[in-house]
């Protein structure tokens, strides 16, 4: 197996769990990764990488191989089996790969999906490799059920986008604007009139619900259950899945048994709806030291909530029983006691021993930067990134380009994507921040909304990925020029760094003022946020003043939005406040989940950041570790880390 000393062929379009079918070296298709080691795609892809004329019926022979690129420029080399083969004009197309050499590629596997749920209409997104181009992202709408034979559905690329689906795109996965999995891209049509080779702009995929076929033995099985069988293992799916796959998760709620960290495992493997896709989410998750392996645990615990209930076949408790031998002879008993132990939770510790909170940094240990300052002809967009305790936390210049203003979205999602695929940055959702520099008259810029093509997974929108928070450009660099006397924004952000939890007292929601009433309301300097709806005839007027004021957080955006975010938590209880400076963590969360929720902005501007100012000049105003800076304001970390309350 050939695996280059540097990673080459980075695309900016392909999800990490698809790759590239070679013909020689070159990519003649696509194949999707199931599961470690599991791939499908069409069997007319593996004819052409074989060099077979005719696209033949039968299979290659076993043992046959073909060479495949991944994400990162790595070739692999994988056995076409002779399970799910089918090849020919009325056949579903369809050929399982499975990985031959030694190591896996380093993804994750893609949530299947189904065409069963999606609507006519619905968008959808794939990624191709025609010939001579690196790879191509195309767009296309779903139309339902159609096709040559019997089982495809039909989707077509809309007239108003360029690509087209060509050859190359075989193979290659058809995606939901969320990134689950719909089908395969089967075949293109062609029209039989006009220019020989030109695409009429309709395709057909191949449905998840129809990969399925007969392996040795003449036994019908699914690619889901065939990925599911590489994963754990057909021993495993034969004594547990008929079982667990009947047990709906409001039977044995996951929440109970797992921790957090579980949790989101199996949050992240997609809508689990039963305990089987519970146990495959845990399967190579490493359990704590001298605790039982996870999906052992999980599937001992399912087997004490159900089994007095209903019957359980005893493979299920043999299964238990092999598989806890590792923890020694008293295997029963460590089960039990681990179990216990989850489900009491943590013991709460009595006030007197309940130790001090730590202090909150006001930033994350990551942060990517990127700088809109107005030029002739566009904007200039500079991006890099800092890490805190790397370089004394200066920022590392990544690269300058000149952009339009209707590019500036695509532009940063593009950006974020690259830093990403080169590892430049690891998107950790507990420490990545994205802070952004606009000229004021780009405020309005929903960059939240913004995604990018080269995601390792299919991207999501920026809000709910990352924290974002945004800066007025022209503050951090001449604060007069907006009219304001300096003096009001250092007053309000010395005030913020003193009371740093958002409450009643320091805390504006617009609406409920006059826009008469509401310069005056903001001359209160104990008004340090200010919560404005970008819904209004007045929401510039209003935003205007809370500037001008120098208010130093400011939440703009829908009314319903930011009405709903701003109340949650003026509505908590004291012990439960929320820090400032977090919330573009809580509104990243929000984000996940309620898509008006990407539309909020939120502006934090500290006087004296100094790591704004070095941004601004380049990395030069930024001062070394233990020596003196520029300017006499202290950082708003060091500031906000000695103001935490106890």
């Amino acid at each position: 197996m050939d695996t280059p000393l540097s990673p080459r062929g980075l695309q900016p379009n392909e999800p990490a769990w698809q790759m590239r079918v070679l013909y020689e070296d070159e990519a003649v298709g696509g194949a999707v990764l199931l599961s470690p080691g599991l791939l499908v795609t069409c069997a007319h892809v593996v004819n052409t990488a074989l060099g077979r004329d005719g696209d033949p019926e039968d299979h290659p022979g076993a043992g046959t191989t073909v060479r495949l690129r991944s994400f990162d420029g790595r070739v692999w080399e994988a056995e076409v089996a002779t399970d799910l083969w089918a090849a020919g004009p009325q056949s579903r197309d369809l050929a399982l790969l499975r990985l031959s050499g030694p190591g896996l590629p380093d993804t994750d596997f893609p949530v299947l999906s189904g065409c069963g749920g999606l609507e006519p209409g619905q968008a959808l997104y794939t990624t191709g490799y025609p010939e001579d181009m690196r790879s191509l992202q195309a767009s296309v709408t779903y139309h339902g059920r159609g096709g040559p034979n019997g089982v495809t559905h039909q989707v077509e690329t809309p007239p108003s986008r360029s690509s087209r689906i060509t050859g190359g795109f075989s193979g290659c996965a058809v995606r939901t604007e969320t990134g689950e999995l719909v089908g395969l891209v089967q075949m293109n049509h062609h029209y039989e009139w006009g220019r020989p080779g030109e695409p009429s702009g309709i395709a057909f995929i191949l449905p998840v619900e129809e990969i399925a076929g007969e392996r040795a033995g003449g036994e019908t099985v699914s690619a889901q259950r065939l990925a599911d069988e590489s994963l754990c293992g057909r021993r495993t799916y034969d004594r547990l899945h008929d079982l667990l796959d009947s047990i709906p998760l409001e039977a044995v709620p996951p929440e109970r048994l797992l921790e957090p960290r579980e949790m989101r495992r199996v949050r992240q493997q997609g809508a689990a709806t039963t305990a089987w896709r519970v146990l495959t989410a845990l399967w190579d998750l490493v359990p704590g030291a001298g605790r039982p392996p996870l999906r052992v645990a999980w599937v001992h615990h399912v087997y004490r909530e159900v089994s007095p209930h209903r019957p359980v076949p005893p493979m299920v408790w043999q299964w238990i029983r092999d598989e806890a031998s590792v923890l020694g002879r008293e295997w029963a008993e460590a089960l039990a006691a681990d179990r216990g132990e989850r489900l009491r939770g943590p013991e709460e510790p009595s006030p007197a021993e309940r130790p001090a909170p730590e202090p909150v940094p006001d930033e994350p240990d990551t942060m990517v930067f990127f700088d809109l300052e107005p030029v002739t002809g566009g904007f200039k967009l500079s991006h890099g990134f800092a890490r805190r305790g790397e370089a004394d936390g200066r920022p590392l210049h990544q690269d300058t380009r000149l952009v339009s203003e209707p590019e500036i979205c695509d532009e940063i999602g593009d950006l974020m994507s690259d830093v990403v695929m080169r590892r430049l940055v690891t998107p950790n959702e507990e420490s990545l921040r994205l802070r952004v520099f606009l000229p004021r008259n780009l405020l309005y810029l929903r960059l939240g909304q913004a995604t990018g093509t080269s995601e390792v997974q299919f991207p999501s929108r920026l809000a709910s990925r990352y924290e974002i928070v945004y800066h007025i450009r022209e503050r951090h660099v001449d604060p007069s020029y907006l009219g304001t006397p300096p003096g009001r924004w250092l007053l309000r952000s010395e005030k913020q760094r003193e009371e740093a939890l958002v409450e009643d007292r320091n805390v504006l929601l617009t609406w409920e003022k006059k826009v008469s009433e509401v310069a005056d309301a903001l001359s209160r300097s104990h008004l340090t946020v200010c919560a404005v709806d970008s819904e209004t005839g007045d929401a510039e007027h209003v935003y205007d003043s809370a500037v001008n004021m120098g208010v130093p957080t400011i939440v703009k955006g829908p009314k319903k939005a930011v009405f709903d975010f701003v109340n949650e938590l003026l509505a908590r209880e004291p012990r439960s406040r929320v820090r400032i400076t977090a919330l573009p963590r809580l509104l990243r969360d929000k984000s996940q989940d309620y898509p008006d929720f990407r539309d909020v902005s939120l502006f934090q501007d500290d006087y004296g950041d100094v790591l704004a100012r070095a941004v601004l000049d380049g990395g030069s105003a930024l001062p070394r570790a233990g020596g003196g800076g520029t300017g006499a304001v202290p950082s708003p970390r060091a500031a906000a880390s000695r103001d935490v309350p106890d």
